[in-house]
């Protein structure tokens, strides 16, 4: 039988974060769902035995060949039979109530799709375990106007979708250079063209801390350097669209100051940029901010991105003036 859910569940060579993953899934207090696990590691193919996992709704399915890991995500997509579609990858967890209350969510709002918020760290808060968390619905429009912002916390691939919805929106798309660090933000915000989106205000994800996260500790500049400038160029169709237009300078002047603040991180713990990528960098930010001209943000975006670069600068100088290397 169809089930209401599919999860997928992308992985590569990290056998036993993957198992704790695994388990996190098998705890949900709702069980109709299946998992997928897409195995990217084409010399190191994967089972359930060497899992220690035995259970009838895990399919285990070994790419024979490096799809990536946008394309191992929207080959799971593909291969799904639920209802609804959500991703997860292999060192993430879900909280116990995460599908019951997602259900709930869903039927209760007749919503397209729905977000829960996410925990960073190595163990779930307790609010994680509230039988009741708070939900509410959001217009596409409302829900992108409190992305952009972060107002509310919700990472894009995340999202729990209606199956037919999410491979109309595309999946998942690759982004520039490198490991694609906003593939899941450009998700999120195509979700603003959407009508109905429930937003469930409890941290039901646990985003995991540790040392092999890549999005935490890449140094590399380029690959969010050219994915920033593909999000930036792919999100445009999005946010002029007829029922986005009226936010559109607004939703724009955030996004690229989530792209500056990003930077910035990445730069820090890379040690440095050198003069030309940082000119560059501004040409790009003073390029994807002309159409906020007239709008009284594209001088403000400027700045932003100036006192953004000299702070990190500064910071570097007074971290090797100490004898510490930078972060």
């Amino acid at each position: 039988m169809r089930p209401l859910f599919s999860i997928g569940v992308t992985t590569y060579d990290r056998w036993a974060l993957l198992r704790e993953t695994l388990v996190s899934i098998s705890r949900q207090t709702f069980g109709d769902f299946e998992v997928l696990v897409g195995n990217d590691h084409v010399a190191r193919p994967l089972s359930a035995d060497d899992l220690g996992v035995d259970d009838p709704r895990l399919r285990i399915v070994n790419h024979p060949r490096n799809l990536g890991e946008t394309g191992n995500m929207n080959a799971l997509l593909a291969l799904a039979s639920g209802r609804y579609f959500t991703w997860l990858a292999d060192d993430d967890l879900h909280a116990p109530r995460f599908l019951e209350a997602t259900r709930t969510a869903l039927e209760t709002f007749g919503a397209q799709c729905a977000f829960a918020s996410y925990a960073f760290g190595a163990a779930f808060p307790e609010e994680a375990m509230a039988a009741t968390p708070t939900m509410r619905m959001l217009t596409g429009r409302e829900f992108l106007r409190e992305y952009l912002a972060r107002s509310l916390k919700a990472l894009g691939c995340y999202g729990v979708f209606e199956t037919s919805i999410l491979r109309a929106l595309g999946g998942m798309e690759r982004l520039g250079q490198g490991f694609s660090p906003y593939s899941d933000n450009l998700l999120a915000i195509r979700c603003g063209l959407l009508d109905r989106i429930v937003y469930v205000d409890a941290p039901l994800v646990l985003f995991r801390a540790h040392p092999g996260s890549v999005s935490l500790t890449s140094r590399d500049v380029a690959a969010y350097t050219t994915a920033q400038e593909a999000l930036v160029e792919r999100a445009l169709p999005v946010l002029t669209a007829e029922s986005l237009r009226a936010d559109f300078a607004r939703n724009l002047f955030m996004l690229l100051r989530w792209c500056i603040r990003d930077f910035a991180a990445v730069v820090a713990r890379a040690g440095g940029l050198g003069g030309g990528a940082a000119v560059r960098y501004l040409r790009f930010v003073a390029a994807a901010a002309r159409p906020l001209r007239g709008s009284g943000l594209y001088a403000p975006t400027l700045r932003f991105a100036a006192r953004t670069g000299a702070r990190v600068a500064v910071d570097m100088v007074r971290s090797v003036g100490r004898g510490a290397a930078p972060a």
